[in-house]
């Protein structure tokens, strides 16, 4: 479940593998492995998605939001964005 909800954030975000290194400073090629099944998500890997996606740490933990309190999925997120976008009228 873990491993799914960090690739979920990782296209939500829209993200390469390249990126996340840098950004995680963990290597491209454990984000492949994962992505692709190799090996399963560690203690690393989350805390380095919620360092980089903070909103996400409640639902990537627990597969639950709170948004009162900012914590939601990358799913609640975009849907909210379209509630907010452009109104016409």
């Amino acid at each position: 479940m873990i491993r799914e909800r960090i690739i979920t954030i990782w296209e939500y975000m829209d993200l390469s593998a390249a990126k996340l290194e840098k950004l995680t400073a963990i290597d491209r090629n454990n984000w492949y492995h994962l992505r692709n099944g190799r090996r399963r998500a560690n203690e690393d890997d989350i805390e380095a998605i919620i360092k980089i996606a903070p909103q996400f740490a409640f639902w990537l933990t627990t597969g639950q939001i709170a948004p009162e309190i900012g914590q939601v999925s990358p799913e609640f997120e975009e849907a909210d964005a379209h509630l907010q976008g452009p109104h016409v009228g």
